[in-house]
């Protein structure tokens, strides 16, 4: 009997830690999709380590880009525990086709970028992530980003497999409704097909779009200091670096290992305080690509905003060593005061 009562001190000593450890956040899961690749989220949810759970909200046909959020719905308590384990069930449009998939999320990463926080780049006050983005692209792909104050940090990827998802289940109110008739939506997004009726799917652009290189983004402009920097990588992970950051403010401002972006922005100021906005929104995708796979992958790689005191001369610059080539497809014009 002392035995067993011992036992159960001991389970509830133990239950009592682990709820301890386990911290609660306010976070809503959201989903999207490729432009020109529309989905449908038929079902999917996240599973809580309190053991509760929340669905994967989508409003129609998601297709608003690669690493964006879209429809969210406030669900259970405002703080909620990280997820554990997900699983998605969705339709693609393009390839007329379902997938599923039940994947473990990996919850010690994800608790390390909850206990750490963000930063918001406004205010240099402590925020944290607030949405958990989930993506579906044609070839099973599932990417996960967590997101907050400008900054998107890829997760996980998963691949799904193919599966059959009957009409009744799918569309109760009208179960005689074919597959081809459900898959053709034309009207909607005109754009998808006109697409698809030049070129084929390329099943690996979004693996290719993952992959990083060594670089930063800096100016060098007379008289003007460099106080942020933002981009969006077509991976669909976002950074804000800026010179509120008490942990890694601008000044210092170092190589890291990031994918190819895809808009990219800068924020100087002169001794007056004046402060000036450069965006380039976005890049183009041929020619920005075709740069980083032909560098060096040994050197690191400089994206420079080049331009003289009274803003003349402006030029972009890709530069790794002594070696610089001018970005050419870019709108010089698109700068403003802030």
């Amino acid at each position: 009997m002392k035995k067993i009562i011992v036992l159960t001190l001991l389970f509830l000593t133990l239950l009592i830690s682990c709820q301890a450890k386990m911290e609660k956040y306010e976070w809503l899961p959201t989903a999207n999709a490729p432009e020109l690749y529309p989905t449908y989220i038929h079902n999917g949810h996240f599973y809580l380590e309190d053991g509760k759970s929340v669905y994967i909200p989508t409003a129609g046909v998601n297709s608003n880009g690669w690493g964006n959020d879209g429809s969210t719905h406030s669900q259970g308590e405002d703080l909620k525990a990280l997820p554990v384990k997900m699983d998605i069930t969705w339709a693609s449009y393009m390839e007329k086709k379902f997938y599923t998939g039940s994947w473990d999320m990996p919850i010690d990463t994800l608790k390390k970028l909850f206990e750490k926080g963000t930063i918001d780049w406004r205010t240099g006050k402590i925020s944290n992530y607030d949405e958990i983005i989930v993506n579906c692209a044609p070839g099973g792909i599932v990417v996960v980003w967590v997101y907050g104050d400008s900054q998107q940090i890829e997760v996980a990827r998963f691949q799904a497999k193919e599966t059959h998802v009957a009409m009744e289940d799918l569309i109760p109110g009208n179960p005689t409704l074919s597959y081809e008739e459900y898959f053709d939506i034309k009207e909607s997004v005109p754009e998808a097909y006109e697409n698809l009726k030049k070129k084929s799917i390329q099943y690996d652009i979004w693996d290719i779009y993952r992959k990083k290189y060594n670089w930063r983004a800096t100016t060098e402009i007379e008289g003007h200091q460099l106080m942020n920097t933002g981009f969006k990588m077509f991976n669909g992970e976002e950074e804000t670096i800026f010179n509120k950051n008490i942990i890694e403010p601008i000044k210092e401002n170092p190589f890291k290992p990031r994918a190819v972006p895809k808009q990219l922005n800068f924020l100087f100021e002169d001794n007056k305080k004046t402060q000036t906005v450069f965006e380039v929104k976005p890049f183009d995708e041929e020619e920005i690509m075709g740069l980083f796979r032909q560098a060096d992958p040994d050197k690191p790689i400089e994206i420079i905003l080049r331009m003289k005191a009274d803003f003349s001369n402006r030029s972009l610059i890709f530069k790794q060593g002594e070696k610089e080539i001018p970005i050419k497809k870019v709108d010089f014009d698109n700068m403003w005061e802030y």
